[in-house]
């Protein structure tokens, strides 16, 4: 995508704890053929499990950046189903970053709970074999039911959080959004920008109460929409992806961290958020 120097410099910004990564993916999906699915470099979240979706469940589109210049990305495919999109091995580690650029083309309608439709998904995951809407996680989500941006956790031992960021993901709008957390303790820190504003709308930083570091296995990153109500499919794109993982990266310095009590068990994700809560 290509970017006026603010975005440039809000991008240098947020790719800061990415300097000494040991394990790093960067992508602007400039390099595929339109119309395929973006590999070697990513696979497809609707094959990991038999989902009966059809495949690829996304393909790399030319669509247009925040300003309007031509440019290449992924779309998740114009389709129900309950995982779509790309994810791809990461390493192992305390410290990991992500950010990308996403935009909401079209929201789920009919959407009973924040968790069970969300347009787009930035996460790091454990690769379990099993659809990605469910496997143990932490990322950022744009729920259909609020059209705002949410932290979203499933922890490897029960550990569970739906957290509202109190940031608008209105339908058109390129967004930067990054998050970097630390799996020791945690923590998890979220900036999110309009790309055609230079605006930044959010950075905060969370420690979730009672956290144990067992609960983040995380060896994948995806980036993936869902619909488990909705009676319309969410539409987005993802461009200009920048990961990394490291066991030694430094820990950023951020703000005094919030502590985040009484977060109330989920049952696993998304749509089994429902009459039993």
């Amino acid at each position: 995508m290509r970017t006026r120097l603010v975005s440039a410099i809000a991008s240098a910004l947020l790719f800061a704890p990415l300097l000494t990564a040991a394990a790093a993916i960067s992508d602007n999906f400039e390099s595929y053929t339109l119309g395929t699915f973006p590999s070697p470099t990513w696979s497809d979240v609707a094959a990991v499990e038999n989902l009966g979706q059809t495949l690829p469940s996304a393909t790399v589109v030319a669509t247009t950046d925040a300003f309007g210049n031509p440019t290449q990305a992924v779309a998740i495919r114009d389709e129900l189903g309950s995982s779509r999109g790309i994810y791809a091995p990461t390493a192992l580690g305390r410290f990991y970053s992500l950010a990308a650029d996403l935009r909401v083309d079209r929201y789920a309608t009919d959407s009973q709970f924040t968790t069970s439709d969300w347009a787009m998904q930035l996460t790091f995951a454990h690769n379990t074999g099993f659809t990605y809407d469910g496997t143990p996680q932490a990322g950022i989500y744009a729920a259909a039911l609020t059209k705002g941006w949410r932290l979203f956790l499933i922890g490897e031992g029960g550990q569970t959080a739906d957290i509202d960021l109190n940031v608008a993901a209105d339908v058109g709008i390129w967004y930067r959004v990054s998050l970097d957390a630390d799996a020791l303790t945690g923590t998890f820190h979220t900036q999110i920008f309009d790309v055609a504003l230079g605006t930044q709308l959010l950075d905060d930083t969370q420690t979730l109460a009672g956290w144990s570091p067992a609960e983040a296995q995380w060896d994948s990153i995806a980036f993936f929409g869902g619909d488990l109500s909705g009676t319309t499919p969410n539409q987005s794109v993802v461009d200009n992806i920048g990961i990394a993982s490291s066991g030694s990266i430094p820990e950023p310095s951020t703000a005094l961290l919030t502590a985040i009590a009484g977060l109330g068990l989920l049952a696993r994700r998304r749509y089994r958020l429902n009459s039993d809560v």
